[in-house]
């Protein structure tokens, strides 16, 4: 951990400190999106101007350069916290960290339409439902196609192939909502293997999920990241 350190930001996903000449740093597990950035950059270059301490969280630096960090403010707190909170980040696991307090800041903030959150518009909403039914008037799934979206709904059937599972959201999945796992991403959730036995209790679960939506005959999620999946107790505020 580096401690009382200034930093300088030159992004949302770019800073530096004069003390660490040549390295650079972004903050782990989170995205920021277009409509928001500006919002976000100007937080992130006031809260700066305060001492942080600086926690390395990856051994190596991303494709671009810059080191993995956790950023916190002695009197504020976390950087990532606060800015889940006040809409203006979204949470991408990547660490494999245990991030269930940023999982739930996220949701809160999606319950009290901060920030990017308070868009429901049908072709502009982060946050959008598997099915229409129950949810507060957010957009569906099929009105986010070719969008990154965060998505909430309930699994409905469950379908296994050799190489790849599907989560079906409704009664007819050519249509509805389904998300697919292939077997690497699969077999994460059952590493003792017996993945039908695994998945079976995922029935009538309430999940979250998040990524690109495609038309596949309806929309439909492929699963890149096993901790882009959450379960209902991850999710309370759904």
């Amino acid at each position: 951990v580096l401690h009382d350190v200034h930093l300088k930001i030159d992004a949302v996903d770019a800073f530096w400190s004069s003390q660490h000449p040549g390295k650079s740093f972004r903050l782990a597990d989170l995205a920021f999106v277009p409509g928001y950035e500006d919002a976000a950059l100007a937080w992130l270059r006031k809260a700066s101007a305060r001492e942080v301490s600086v926690a390395i969280l990856a051994d190596q630096p991303d494709f671009l350069g810059r080191t993995v960090v956790d950023v916190k403010d002695r009197a504020a707190g976390d950087w990532r916290s606060l800015l889940l909170d006040a809409g203006l980040a979204m949470l991408v696991p990547q660490t494999g960290q245990d991030i269930s307090n940023l999982i739930g800041m996220e949701d809160a903030a999606i319950k009290n339409r901060s920030g990017m959150w308070s868009d429901r518009g049908a072709r502009t909403a982060y946050y959008v439902a598997a099915h229409p039914v129950g949810n507060a008037g957010a957009p569906t799934a099929g009105d986010a196609i070719g969008r990154f979206a965060v998505i909430d709904g309930t699994i409905k059937s469950i379908e296994h192939q050799e190489w790849r599972s599907y989560l079906n959201f409704g009664s007819n999945w050519r249509e509805d909502f389904t998300i697919a796992l292939g077997a690497t991403i699969r077999d994460a959730f059952a590493p003792d293997g017996g993945f039908e036995s695994a998945l079976k209790d995922w029935i009538d679960q309430k999940v979250r999920v998040r990524g690109v939506i495609e038309n596949r005959g309806g929309p439909y999620v492929t699963l890149v990241n096993p901790f882009w999946l959450c379960f209902a107790a991850q999710t309370p505020a759904q």
